[in-house]
C-alpha cells in the first residue's frame, strides 16, 4: 500500500513537472515516428491486462493523428467490449489480432453503420509494438485489432526487390486477388521516405501496412508479455490463414482480461490523473488501483531521432504517401 502511494505522488510530481515547464499537449500526438516521449498534459494510455499474465501491456495512444479510432478504441474498453475477448490471431513475426465479436475475426464485428474510414499519418507507422485498428477491404475500421509483433529488422528496399521479382516471375499463376494485394504492398512501400526506412532497420515492424490501417499507439510497456503471446503455438483454423497456408489459430487460450484507459488531465484542468474502468466515466484513481504507476518509458528503447528540429516542429522531409495499400493480412 506505501508503495502504491509513492508511486501515484510521483507520478504527480511529473505531470506537475510537465505543466510548470509549459509541456505541449500536441507533442502528445506525435505518434512513434520519433521517440515516445515521457508522460505530458492531454496524454492517454491504455493498460491490457492479459489473464494468467502478471505484467499488464501499456500502449501511448495519439488521439491527434487518430481521434476516431482513439475514440472508438478508448469508448469500447471503457464499457467493458474487450474484456475476456480472446486473441485469435497469431501471425509469427508478424502481429497478434483480437477484439472480434465471434472470437474467431468471423463476420459480425459490428454493425455497418458502426465501420469508419481508417485514419493514416506519416508519423504513425507500423513499427513493433504498435497497435492498429483492423480494416476490412474497402479501408473501414472493425472493432478489432492488431498489435504489431515482428521485431525482426526489415530492410523494405530488399523487400520491394521480392515483390518486384515475385509480380514480373508469377505473371501467369498469381489470382487476381494475389496479385492486386501484392501490387498495393509494393505501392505503399515504395512511397516510404527512406529515413523511415531506416527506423524499419531498427525497429522492426509490418511497413506493408503503413497507409492501410489505422495506427493509433505505440507500446511503451509490457515488451516482455506482447513477446510472449507472439510465440504462442499456432495451428490451423483461421479460414482466411488457411486458405493461404498460414498457421494462425493459438493452441491455447489467450484471453483478455480487461483494458483500462489512463488519461492525463490537460495543461487547462487541475494538474490529476484519471482512469476509467469498465461502466465508463472517469474518476481520480484510487491508492489502492493499479493503474499506469508502473510504466517503463524505456521498454522497448527506441532509437533517438534527430529529424526533429530544435523548435519541435515535425520534419519537412515527412510526406504523405499515395493512398494505395491493403488490410493487415
Amino acid at each position: 500500500m506505501i508503495k502504491r502511494f509513492l508511486c501515484f505522488f510521483a507520478v504527480i510530481a511529473i505531470l506537475l513537472s510537465f505543466t510548470s515547464c509549459g509541456g505541449d499537449a500536441s507533442k502528445s500526438s506525435q505518434g512513434n515516428i520519433l521517440d515516445i516521449s515521457d508522460p505530458e498534459p492531454g496524454d492517454i494510455y491504455a493498460e491490457i491486462k492479459f489473464l494468467n499474465y502478471d505484467e499488464k501491456v501499456i500502449f501511448k495512444l495519439f488521439p491527434g493523428i487518430a481521434p476516431e479510432g482513439v475514440e472508438e478504441f478508448t469508448t469500447r474498453a471503457e464499457r467493458g467490449f474487450y474484456d475476456n475477448r480472446n486473441i485469435h490471431r497469431i501471425v509469427p513475426d508478424f502481429i497478434i489480432q483480437g477484439g472480434s465479436i465471434n472470437f474467431d475475426g468471423s463476420d459480425g464485428n459490428i454493425q455497418p453503420g458502426e465501420l469508419f474510414p481508417i485514419e493514416t499519418s506519416p508519423y504513425a507507422r507500423n513499427f513493433y509494438g504498435a497497435i492498429s485498428l483492423v480494416a476490412d477491404a474497402n479501408m473501414l475500421n472493425y472493432c478489432q485489432f492488431y498489435i504489431v509483433t515482428n521485431k525482426n529488422p526489415v530492410d523494405i528496399n530488399a523487400e520491394i526487390q521480392k515483390v518486384e521479382d515475385l509480380l514480373r516471375g508469377n505473371q501467369g499463376t498469381l489470382t487476381e486477388e494475389a496479385r492486386t494485394r501484392h501490387q498495393k504492398n509494393l505501392n505503399v512501400m515504395q512511397a516510404i521516405p527512406e529515413n523511415v526506412r531506416q527506423l524499419y532497420l531498427t525497429r522492426g515492424g509490418a511497413p506493408h501496412l503503413d497507409d492501410n490501417t489505422t495506427v493509433f499507439g505505440q507500446l511503451v510497456s509490457g515488451g516482455e508479455v506482447l513477446d510472449a503471446i507472439a510465440n504462442v503455438h499456432v495451428a490451423a483454423g483461421n479460414l482466411v490463414d488457411d486458405y493461404a497456408g498460414i498457421m494462425s489459430k493459438p493452441t491455447e487460450e489467450i484471453i483478455i482480461e480487461s483494458i483500462t484507459i489512463i488519461r492525463f488531465a490537460p495543461l487547462e484542468d487541475d494538474a490529476d490523473i484519471t482512469t476509467t474502468r469498465r461502466g465508463g466515466g472517469n474518476r481520480p484513481p484510487d491508492p489502492d488501483d493499479d493503474i499506469s504507476i508502473d510504466i517503463d518509458l524505456n521498454d522497448p528503447v527506441l532509437p533517438s531521432d534527430d529529424d526533429e528540429d530544435e523548435d519541435g516542429e515535425e520534419p519537412e522531409e515527412f510526406q504523405e504517401p499515395d493512398d494505395d495499400g491493403n488490410q493487415s493480412e
